[in-house]
Formats: structure tokens, sequence, C-alpha cells
């Protein structure tokens, strides 16, 4: 599984910053705000990430279940 494969809507509702982060980063010092802005953009993208390992291991773990259930 890639991102490219993903929704887009999945990947820009995970990649958006929430109202309370774009709040922080308005009412953050101008100095802060280009760090604050990839600090915040790297949770993002490891939230996506964390979620296709999770999607990954469950297909994985399905596909276990099936190949024991079959006797393999």
């Amino acid at each position: 599984m890639s991102v490219s494969g993903l929704p887009e809507s999945v990947t820009t509702s995970l990649s958006r910053l929430s109202k309370a982060q774009q709040d922080v980063l308005a009412s953050a010092p101008d100095e802060m705000k280009p760090f604050l802005a990839a600090q915040m953009k790297m949770q993002k993208e490891q939230e996506l990430s964390d979620w296709i390992t999770k999607m990954m291991k469950g297909d994985h773990e399905q596909a276990t279940s099936v190949l024991r259930n079959i006797g393999g």
C-alpha cells in the first residue's frame, strides 16, 4: 500500500491542520511560524504513517487468520 493508493479525501483530511493548530500558528511570533508549521506538518505525516501501518498490520493479520483457518 502506498500513499498514492489512498483516496484523496483521506490524505487531504490527515494532512490538513486542525482549527486549533491554525489558531496556534496564527498567534505564534513571526520568527516561530516556519518552525511550528514544519513541526505540525511532520506530526501530520507521522499520523498518516501510523494509520497506514495499522491498516497494513490489520490486512496481514486477516490474511494470516485465513491461512490458519484453511489449515496452512
